[in-house]
């Protein structure tokens, strides 16, 4: 998806990621990060953010939260969003402020009074009952902690697996209730996906969600005169779409993807990230007529329409892919070369797609100035003795 704007605008990560599978630094079922090109992002969304007066916190899971990353980031954009306690406690032990837990995914009861130990900005809530929890837990520390209500309007777009808010008929009702908990405060409104890429147009468009979103703040400030609320309207979130965000009166958005330069937008228009990440696999084996190469880390929304292969940086060949059927193991990818195209076991493979590595059990390399100076397996633990500046220990 992403392979020809990354060769035209990020080729040494290809060159580099390339060669370091050639010298045996690192194996198949690798993401491949290049930091200063995820600093040079970061950057640039948190100056675009500031001159359209937004505020961002940053998403991490595409790249499994890696601290060295993640502090990188957090050096241009202080807070972060964590899509579930998981993250949320490898955020705070990178040393990374908390803007926004809960979204996507509710903390569990047994963790409500850890996170409020973690004090996060605002937690968003699907329901009544987590808010009371969430409440209870707060109070027992002596805090009233500020909340955002998912607005789930029906009919609204969402993804399988992702459903749950509050609808909009049943606000009125139900604001009440919340305001007359203790220990929360109703900071705002949320919802997901807010933005979404239009393929006929090539460009990013409101969903209905972001409709919903504002009819919602709208019942809170006329109707219960709540004022100062956030507006978070997450999805989508880059240099490109801010200033049309921030038009919306949208205070909030979450910036994931345009972190490593791989959201749709990054596909079919040059933007102002650059590509900063690529996948490497090796060919395994051929088989009726077709490549394979060992999988781990494909997702299967990647939408891969191809790879680099070859065993020479200089000299790749760029094959079509086979996308796996949805119900499939990621074993293997698969390549389906042309007859005069000299693909061969041990051959390095490079892929660019929107990744997923939480999702993954692929290895995170780190690479900065045409070195790598990070290797970690799928829950981030360091691996060989590389140790995180680049250095061999003496």
């Amino acid at each position: 998806m992403f392979l020809k704007s990354t060769l035209r605008q990020n080729p040494d990560l290809i060159r580099l990621a390339v060669n370091l599978h050639r010298d045996g630094q690192i194996g198949p079922n690798t993401y491949v990060i290049d930091r200063d090109a995820v600093g040079a992002n970061s950057r640039h969304l948190a100056e675009t953010a500031r001159r359209h007066g937004l505020s961002l916190y940053f998403m991490s899971k595409q790249i499994n939260r890696n601290p060295e990353l993640v502090r990188t980031i957090a050096a241009e954009i202080p807070r972060a969003v964590a899509v579930d306690w998981d993250e949320a406690t490898v955020l705070a032990a990178a040393g990374v402020r908390l803007g926004n837990v809960g979204h996507l995914v509710q903390p569990p009861a047994r963790v409500l009074d850890a996170l409020a130990d973690l004090a996060p900005e605002v937690v968003t809530v699907f329901s009544v009952a987590k808010a009371r929890a969430i409440g209870e837990a707060a109070a027992r520390r002596g805090r009233v902690q500020p909340v955002l209500l998912r607005v789930a309007e029906a009919g609204d777009a969402s993804y399988p697996g992702q459903y749950g808010g509050f609808q909009l008929a049943d606000l009125r009702g139900v604001v009440p209730e919340l305001l007359n908990l203790p220990g929360i405060r109703v900071a705002g409104v949320t919802s997901f996906p807010c933005l979404a890429f239009d393929a006929e147009t090539q460009r990013a468009a409101p969903t209905a969600n972001l409709w919903a979103l504002l009819q919602a703040r709208d019942v809170l400030r006329q109707e219960f005169g709540l004022q100062g609320l956030q507006l978070n309207a997450p999805s989508l979130t880059s240099c490109a779409t801010i200033p049309y965000l921030a038009s919306m009166e949208v205070t909030h958005g979450e910036p994931g993807h345009a972190l490593t330069g791989t959201t749709p937008l990054h596909a079919v228009t040059e933007q102002p990230e650059v590509p900063a990440a690529v996948y490497i696999s090796e060919v395994s084996h051929l088989y009726g007529g077709k490549a394979y190469c060992f999988g781990g880390g494909l997702y299967p929304r990647s939408r891969v329409q191809a790879a680099l292969v070859g065993h020479d940086p200089d000299r790749l060949w760029q094959v079509p892919a086979e996308p796996l059927p949805a119900d499939a193991i990621d074993y293997y990818g698969t390549l389906v070369p042309a007859a005069d195209q000299p693909v061969a076991v041990g051959d390095t493979v490079v892929y660019a797609f929107r990744m997923q590595a939480f999702t993954a059990r692929s290895s995170l390399a780190v690479v900065s100035g045409g070195h790598l100076v990070g290797l970690y397996d799928q829950v981030n633990r360091p691996v060989g003795d590389l140790v995180p500046d680049g250095r061999r220990p003496s």
